[in-house]
């Protein structure tokens, strides 16, 4: 004898497909809507802040000389000076920037080309932080 799940099935299974043929028969596809309006860009960030204004600073000052040292040995170790060495800075002035400082310096050393270079360093007291960017001769 079957079991009456064995004949349920081939029942609910055939009237299952008839429905979905009729509803398929039925089915009217929406009208495609138009794509939703593109949103503007999102606004573009603010611009950085303008730099601050230079100040001078005192040349004597024992973070200004370890600037001024650190421009004239990366210099002279690039371009092969290895004689060349500080002797006093002439002239300084810091800006802040971008998390540390911008020094514009004119140094006078020996041992080089020249007696007077200008000299422009970004950096971080208190870091390994530090770029040299610009270093030319005075004259």
């Amino acid at each position: 004898m079957m079991r009456p799940s064995v004949l349920l099935l081939p029942l609910v299974l055939t009237t299952f497909l008839a429905t979905a043929n009729v509803n398929a028969q039925d089915y009217t596809a929406p009208d495609p809507t138009p794509p939703p309006a593109s949103s503007p860009p999102p606004p573009s960030p603010p611009p950085p802040p303008a730099a601050s204004a230079w100040t001078p600073a005192n040349v004597s000052d024992q973070a200004i000389q370890q600037v001024a040292q650190f421009a004239v040995r990366i210099y002279a170790l690039s371009m092969k000076e290895l004689k060349m060495s500080l002797v006093n800075v002439v002239s300084a002035e810091t800006q802040p920037y971008n998390g540390g400082y911008n020094y514009r310096l004119v140094v006078t050393v020996s041992g080089g080309k020249k007696v007077q270079y200008d000299a422009f360093v970004w950096g971080i007291l208190g870091t390994t932080s530090w770029k040299l960017l610009y270093f030319e001769p005075k004259y």
